[in-house]
């Protein structure tokens, strides 16, 4: 996988939307700034030098739209594991926040390429990471990250996951998922249901939940972005 390292760019999910044609068919790029940056629901997502790691990937050999929510879940896992990895556990707010002590320490944005036919997918990551006004890799352990070398590691776990995809083994993924979610088996208020519980992550990219008299419910709650060229 070809990795695209950036000084400043407006966001990174748009540069590879801009540049897709021109790259292979797996490519990632980081930014030490970015000025427009966008989260779900319109969320500004920016970042600044060494504080934190903003990195987008793209996937041109995908070729199932309705498969697109399941990069959502290959990219919480791979930064559930690189936090791991820095001995920082985490846990997935579905369905693509990730979530430390409680509080939000990574987003994820998931974007589709349509030319006018599906053309790839676009995974973006903004972890934050030596922040010291937000929940951040800094704050917890109170240690200094390089962002070169945590991209490195992000790239490798994203490359695991995507390969288990490939391979029809996206199962493992769903089992890991499930075992590290944020609201499993809690009892929270719920839009209008009152309060529920949340099961399971099902592989039609629902959710599994009851409310308190019992009663089950499924709902589709992972957001795919879809972008027209």
């Amino acid at each position: 996988m070809k990795l695209i390292e950036l000084e400043e760019v407006d966001s990174t999910n748009d540069y590879l939307k801009r540049e897709y044609k021109n790259l292979p068919m797996q490519a990632c790029v980081t930014t030490k700034h970015q000025t427009k940056g966008r989260g779900r629901n319109g969320h500004v997502w920016q970042s600044h030098p060494n504080e934190n790691l903003i990195m987008s990937f793209l996937f041109k050999d995908f070729h199932k739209i309705e498969d697109a929510w399941k990069m959502t879940q290959l990219a919480t896992c791979s930064v559930v594991g690189l936090l791991d990895r820095n001995r920082i556990k985490a846990t997935i707010k579905w369905p693509n926040d990730i979530y430390v002590d409680g509080k939000k320490i990574c987003g994820i944005l998931v974007e589709t390429i349509l030319d006018p036919d599906l053309k790839g997918v676009i995974v973006g990551i903004g972890l934050n990471v030596n922040n010291e006004d937000f929940q951040s890799m800094k704050q917890i352990t109170h240690k200094e990250y390089k962002i070169s070398k945590l991209a490195i590691g992000l790239k490798t776990f994203m490359l695991i996951y995507y390969n288990l995809y490939q391979t029809n083994q996206f199962h493992k993924v769903l089992e890991y998922a499930n075992s590290i979610s944020y609201l499993k088996d809690q009892w929270v208020g719920y839009s209008d249901y009152g309060e529920v519980c949340f099961q399971k992550l099902l592989d039609d990219g629902s959710v599994l939940f009851v409310d308190r008299q019992g009663k089950t419910y499924k709902q589709v709650i992972n957001e795919i972005s879809l972008h027209n060229k």
